[in-house]
């Protein structure tokens, strides 16, 4: 049996919380609005949304490797 939309919008609620999804809201300039949309198009996004979460998963990755890579180029302690 399909679900109402009064049911899916209810799952979607308890998927939001069990995430502890929060709004954000951004004040952008109109040319930074502009390049959001225009880029999240060109790179195949249809939601600009998950454009601009998988920027901010991405850098954290590249932040995460380039902590690594600071790790192994530490100068050996004597004695560790």
């Amino acid at each position: 049996m399909a679900k109402t939309d009064a049911e899916r919008k209810q799952a979607q609620r308890e998927r939001n919380k069990h995430l502890r999804m929060q709004r954000m809201e951004l004040n952008l300039a109109w040319r930074e609005r502009e390049l959001i949309a225009s880029n999240a198009e060109v790179r195949g996004f249809t939601d600009q949304t998950e454009y601009l979460v998988r920027l901010v998963l991405d850098d954290a990755d590249r932040i995460e490797r380039d902590r690594s890579r600071n790790e192994e180029n530490k100068p050996k302690q004597p004695g560790a």
